[in-house]
């Protein structure tokens, strides 16, 4: 599990009475797909429409020797979208890898397109693949090689990218994707999880949907509860992927008969899409039945089982209300400007019961300082993580740590600072308790820079088994 939050606005002010830095532009990229877009990337495991995808149906791994269902002999996913919708103009999304090269700049790396163009949209106007418009394998040449000549395992940028009718970029969604294996046979592959936003616009409202069922002489009677009542729609059941019944919503319900169903277990899924996404959401229900006949009567008997045991969870959060101002000040002999800060307060929280439990681990990286009088690298921000504060459940062997501390490039020319995904904190013995991770921010410029205010985008990531 990988939860990514966005820290806007790390706000570094640098006081420097230098001559400005002078910008030389250089030749256009031979891969220029224009501004990285904000948002992230979404696997999920069906090709239902994205109103029905939720935080239960996302993936974020697979593997070439999965069999069965939509994501057998290497399908990657069955639907990929994004978080945001793509830019005005656009008119399809094709998702790339791009393979990386040693003192190349990314723009130039070999780009391998995978999967079929998006042309399909929500109502929010987010691009998505669909069953017509399935998505190829991963297990491309161009992969398989870098693999094997890079020890069997790659990380590679991933990206999305919206194109107008012209097939000219309008921007681009990026991630990373890690792929192991040097044959398609054995490839294994894997993108950061991030928490599903659902679609329908921010007027909709939420629906549940609550699926019973009851026996009727040998047939099974399933009726799906839809709340609010109000909420119109339709609803579509299921076993498995076979379509055992659709009916409209009346009164807040909707029913189907199963005709004589087996005896055994049995998991039956109610759909409810709404006939107005921009009013209502769209839900689901899940019921697993155990049937069986009555020697005497032929009557169908109905074993419902009782509700699991709630699972708990890991989650964490971050101050995103006040920007962390780091105010520059310049050595007497115009070297450097430093400036200092504490870094937001990260809190983890897992209450996942025993069984679940498994280590974490919270990381950071800042995008370049950006301004009006041109950019600060990442590289020159560092940090000194504080020992976590730990607050256990009662018997729970919770050990949080720190991550080592993050020089600046400027005082050291190995580092490269913020700019790289670096360890906050993690658990060090995996147990129920909050962990509260702090550190302190250290900021050492060249005496060069530009006078004027910067501002770094700083991107949290919780990962956990």
């Amino acid at each position: 599990m990988r939860v990514k939050k966005t820290l806007a606005g790390l706000l570094a002010t640098s006081v420097v009475m230098g001559a400005a830095l002078v910008a030389v532009a250089g030749p256009a990229a031979a891969n220029d797909e224009g501004t990285e877009l904000p948002g992230a990337i979404y696997w999920f495991d069906n090709f239902n429409p994205l109103a029905l995808q939720s935080a239960a149906t996302q993936i974020s791994s697979g593997a070439n020797a999965q069999t069965g269902g939509p994501l057998a002999n290497g399908r990657p996913w069955a639907t990929l979208t994004t978080e945001n919708a793509c830019p005005a103009g656009t008119t399809n999304m094709q998702s790339i890898i791009r393979i990386p090269q040693v003192g190349v700049a990314e723009n130039n790396w070999v780009q391998v397109p995978v999967g079929a163009t998006a042309v399909a949209q929500d109502a929010d106007g987010r691009f998505y693949t669909t069953t017509a418009n399935q998505a190829d394998r991963l297990s491309k040449s161009e992969v398989t090689s870098y693999n094997l000549a890079n020890g069997g395992t790659g990380t590679y940028p991933f990206i999305s990218v919206c194109r107008d009718i012209a097939g000219a970029s309008l921007g681009y969604f990026r991630t990373a994707i890690t792929i192991s294996g040097t044959t398609a046979a054995d490839l294994t592959w894997s993108i950061p999880l991030s928490a599903f936003v659902g679609g329908g616009g921010a007027e909709a409202v939420a629906t549940t949907t609550t699926l019973t069922a009851t026996t009727a002489g040998a047939d099974l009677a399933l009726t799906a509860t839809v709340s609010p009542a109000a909420a119109a729609g339709q609803v579509t059941f299921k076993e498995g992927a076979t379509v055992v019944g659709t009916a409209t919503v009346a009164g807040g319900t909707a029913s189907a008969t199963v005709t004589a169903p087996t005896q055994g277990d049995h998991t039956y899924t109610a759909d409810f899409v709404p006939t107005d996404p921009a009013a209502y959401g769209a839900s689901q229900g899940t019921l697993t039945v155990t049937l069986s006949l009555d020697g005497t009567s032929g009557q169908l008997l109905l074993d419902v089982p009782a509700v699991p045991v709630a699972d708990g969870a890991l989650t964490f959060s971050v101050p995103f209300d006040t920007p962390v101002a780091l105010a520059g000040t310049r050595d007497s002999a115009n070297t450097r400007v430093v400036a200092s800060g504490a870094f937001p307060t990260v809190t983890v929280t897992d209450t996942r019961r025993d069984g679940l439990l498994s280590g974490w681990e919270v990381n950071a990286q800042a995008s370049d300082f950006t301004g009006t009088a041109g950019t600060v690298g990442a590289k020159y921000l560092g940090w000194t993580p504080a020992t976590p504060v730990m607050t256990k459940d009662a018997g729970s062997p919770l050990v949080a740590q720190a991550g080592p501390a993050v020089a600046s490039f400027l005082d050291d020319a190995a580092s490269a600072g913020l700019g790289a995904s670096s360890l906050l904190g993690k658990a060090a013995t995996a147990g129920r308790g909050v962990s509260v991770l702090d550190a302190g921010l250290a900021l050492a410029i060249p005496g060069t820079t530009a006078e004027g205010s910067y501002t770094s985008v700083v991107t949290v990531t919780l990962i956990g088994g």
